[in-house]
């Protein structure tokens, strides 16, 4: 199985990416049922939390040294 091998700054770019996307996700579910018509959830709640924290874990994997 090949695997794909980023150069440093490839790795940077993505690790800002994971960490852009993070938060844009974390905004949107959380942030979103604040603003929206229907009743907090806090299941939405919890979900997007979950995807914030492993989505900056991914970027804190791509983001370190080999």
């Amino acid at each position: 199985m090949t695997m794909l091998r980023l150069k440093p700054r490839q790795r940077g770019v993505l690790s800002e990416t994971f960490r852009e996307l993070a938060n844009l996700s974390a905004g949107a579910m959380v942030l979103g049922q604040f603003v929206g018509e229907r009743p907090f959830s806090p299941l939405v709640l919890l979900a997007g939390a979950g995807m914030w924290i492993a989505l900056v874990v991914l970027s804190l994997f791509y983001a370190r040294d080999e």
